[in-house]
């Protein structure tokens, strides 16, 4: 292999760096209460759809690169982060969802944060996002949300 081809496979991991950074740095700020037009500015693009667009593409590549790290984890690890990521999709399609249970944002936060975890961090806080569910059983979810927290239940039970 040439240098050349060394120093290319190089900036390839350069680029993951520098976007995990980014998408942390976006979040962070956001956090903090920056706006869209905010980070767009300081990111040099013309708009916050702009800046918005930009940190969708950034948690897509990150997914999608926890995606290719999990096939070399168990079959059940993918299942798990699928099951947690339809979850996901559900809350953030409820308008509603923080206030059907009372501990609703916190199932949010912990899916959020479930999506981008390692294996055994993606496990454990896919089990309290079990529990936290099992626990609202009752208290007004939508039936896709138990169909999840069943499939969930049955991922991370330790019967044979």
């Amino acid at each position: 292999m040439t240098p050349e081809v060394t120093e290319l496979a190089g900036v390839t991991a350069d680029r993951a760096r520098l976007d995990e950074r980014e998408l942390e740095l976006i979040d962070r700020a956001r956090h903090a209460g920056a706006t869209w037009v905010q980070i767009a500015a300081a990111l040099g693009l013309g708009s916050r759809q702009a800046a918005e667009q930009r940190r969708q593409r950034l948690a897509v590549v990150r997914r999608s690169r926890r995606h290719e790290r999990d096939l070399g984890y168990s079959a059940r690890i993918a299942a798990i982060r699928g099951a947690v990521s339809d979850l996901q999709r559900w809350i953030d399609t409820d308008r509603r969802w923080d206030a059907r249970f009372g501990r609703a944002t916190l199932v949010r936060k912990t899916a959020e944060a479930a999506l981008d975890a390692d294996p055994s961090p993606l496990y454990a806080l896919a089990t309290l996002l079990a529990v936290d569910l099992r626990q609202a059983d009752g208290e007004r979810l939508p039936a896709p949300v138990r169909a999840i927290a069943a499939r969930l239940d049955d991922l991370l039970s330790t019967k044979p």
